[in-house]
């Protein structure tokens, strides 16, 4: 943001000796990453893939590796800049976010922290300490798309879905959300509400993408029009529900 001339601090603090704030920490129901954890610390983090392989697997759309090895979690969810792949897997999954200042400490969901482009719920005397996952079913199947102009590049569209069925092969658990052409990313709970309990039959899923974009606001600039970032929105969250039913099917027909 210094570079685009953005913002023009005073005071830099470097945040580099923090370790503290320096973890993935797992337990069976919860998955704790720390606001100064590097994107690659999370990506390389086996309880990460193994309890929360939607996080994993958007991660690794964060910019290139050498910058994954000195960006962070924390510096991720504040700046929520629009198409950014954390803030969108937070809001999916539920997540919270804490946040201290000298006046104590606060917890929120990630969707009311992230409250635009670039515009969050900090105070300017609070910073991230951390984000809080609670962690899907371990028989749950997810799906993360994106469409970028280069890989690295922040999302044009990019979309979120986990789900998982029950032993009639209904939903019982499903988390959807989009992000990119939107000043945040938007959990989707319309689609949630209608394959809730459903077999989440794969010829209905491209109807449904579409009323669910169709539903949203969406803003174009004259690189991207309205009318072709809500087509990508829409591409996007059709294969990614179509591929998370798809592995969740397979995976309870097995």
């Amino acid at each position: 943001m210094m570079n685009f001339r953005v913002a023009t601090p005073a005071v830099l603090i470097d945040l580099n000796a923090v370790i503290s704030l320096s973890y993935v920490r797992a337990s069976a129901n919860e998955l704790t990453i720390g606001a100064m954890a590097r994107h690659a610390m999370v990506e390389d983090s086996h309880d990460v893939a193994e309890k929360c392989p939607l996080m994993h697997d958007a991660i690794r759309h964060v910019a290139h590796r050498a910058i994954r090895n000195r960006g962070t979690m924390g510096g991720s969810l504040a700046l929520a800049y629009p198409g950014a792949e954390i803030p969108l897997i937070l809001v999916a999954l539920g997540a919270s976010v804490g946040l201290v200042s000298s006046r104590g400490k606060r917890t929120m969901p990630a969707h009311e922290f992230v409250r635009g482009a670039l515009n969050t719920a900090l105070a300017e005397d609070e910073y991230v300490q951390l984000a809080q996952i609670a962690v899907p079913p371990r028989s749950a199947r997810s799906s993360f798309v994106e469409t970028s102009r280069r890989h690295g590049d922040f999302a044009l569209a990019a979309a979120a879905v986990v789900v998982d069925l029950d032993e009639r092969g209904r939903v019982d658990y499903i988390r959807a959300a989009i992000s990119g052409g939107t000043d945040a990313p938007v959990r989707l709970t319309d689609v949630e509400q209608a394959l809730a309990g459903t077999s989440g039959d794969i010829v209905s899923l491209d109807d449904i993408a579409g009323d669910a974009v169709a539903s949203i606001d969406i803003f174009g600039d004259h690189h991207y029009p309205k009318d072709y970032r809500r087509h990508l929105l829409r591409t996007a969250l059709r294969r990614a529900l179509t591929e998370s039913f798809t592995k969740a099917i397979n995976r309870h027909v097995q």
